[in-house]
């Protein structure tokens, strides 16, 4: 018996490998750049599950699409098939709640996406490839009213500063960026916001450079599920934070 276990965990070794993940640099809780948060757990143990190990490399958005072209790396944390990448995709396993918030004391009358374009608008890092054709469309109306930037924490600190109207960003970052300055005292309790319910839940995906990994990432991820580690990964950086909404 302790031979047969020792020649599976030899066969298993022979196809671990370790791969250099791209994962994004400003999107707390879900990565934080000291190796925790909610998909850099999720990423982490999914490999896990069949040998493989991970190399976290922190970029933007933007140029984590470049890295996978040019072979940089070997995956992308967050990512959608309609990125246009040539790549091995997971299925989703995690999902992103964008929302439109503004300064509550403009009292803005938003009650769809195409109520944005009469604003000065700040969303993120290739906003307009995942939140839909109907916002990109937006956006050109928009024209020069229409801003991406990769610090999520500036979107945050603008649109509290009055600096922009409105700000398009998941709203579990902006609420933790929102404590941040709180806590940094850059801006008071009294500069209060209005959320507003703009957008659906924003499924992603990994990708890889192989199939196979693709394949043990999915098989990683559904057992995690299987087993409750999923939602306990969530409910850990639910209390530490906030409460996550799933």
């Amino acid at each position: 018996m302790r031979l047969l276990f020792f020649i599976l965990m030899l066969v298993a070794s022979l196809f671990a490998k370790e791969q250099r993940i791209v994962f994004s640099y400003s999107t707390p809780p879900y990565v934080f750049t000291d190796g925790s948060g909610i998909v850099m757990t999720i990423v982490k143990e999914a490999l896990a599950y069949k040998g493989h190990t991970v190399t976290p490399i922190f970029v933007n958005i933007g140029r984590s699409i470049e890295m996978f072209k040019e072979g940089y790396v070997d995956g992308s944390s967050i990512i959608q098939t309609s990125s246009g990448l040539e790549a091995f995709y997971s299925k989703p396993f995690m999902q992103y709640h964008n929302a439109a918030f503004a300064l509550e004391k403009r009292k803005l009358a938003l009650t769809s996406i195409d109520d944005l374009a009469h604003f000065h608008l700040i969303a993120f890092q290739n906003a307009t490839k995942y939140l839909g054709e109907t916002f990109e469309a937006m956006t050109h109306k928009a024209g020069k009213n229409y801003t991406e930037v990769a610090d999520q924490k500036q979107q945050v600190y603008r649109m509290v500063k009055g600096r922009t109207d409105v700000v398009v960003m998941d709203r579990h970052i902006f609420r933790y960026y929102y404590h941040v300055l709180l806590a940094e005292k850059k801006i008071t309790a009294q500069e209060r916001y209005t959320l507003y319910e703009l957008f659906p839940p924003t499924q992603y995906q990994a990708a890889f450079k192989e199939k196979a990994m693709r394949d043990d990432f999915d098989a990683g991820v559904a057992h995690l599920k299987a087993t409750g580690r999923y939602e306990a990964i969530y409910d850990e950086y639910s209390q530490r934070y906030f409460e996550v909404a799933r």
